[in-house]
């Protein structure tokens, strides 16, 4: 067993932390800011339809972009709710529940 991450600290502190992020990723979006200039550097570094392991993948929009652009997107995270928010809003990659000090 693994000690746990800080994140799972963070939740465990504060339950509504995971959805206030969610949340200001979505406005910051909506706002036009662009979320996708990481994105944009691992595609230009990989050949087309790699496979691509979105470790600590949030709620999605690194991998889920990715995917758009042709990937192969296997995203992990330690928080349920993070990852229920990216087979929601990114549809396509494989999304898993994971610690990845476990992995």
């Amino acid at each position: 067993m693994t000690e746990p991450s800080k994140w799972s600290r963070i939740i465990a502190a504060d339950p509504d932390h995971a959805r206030r992020y969610i949340e200001r990723v979505k406005m910051m979006e909506a706002a036009g800011h662009d979320l996708y200039g990481e994105a944009r550097t691992v595609d230009a570094m990989v050949e087309r339809n790699s496979r691509i392991l979105d470790a600590g993948c949030g709620p999605g929009r690194l991998g889920g972009r990715l995917f758009e652009l042709g990937h192969r997107v296997v995203g992990v995270d330690v928080d349920p709710a993070l990852i229920a928010a990216a087979e929601e809003d990114h549809p396509g990659p494989l999304w898993l529940v994971g610690d990845l000090a476990e992995l």
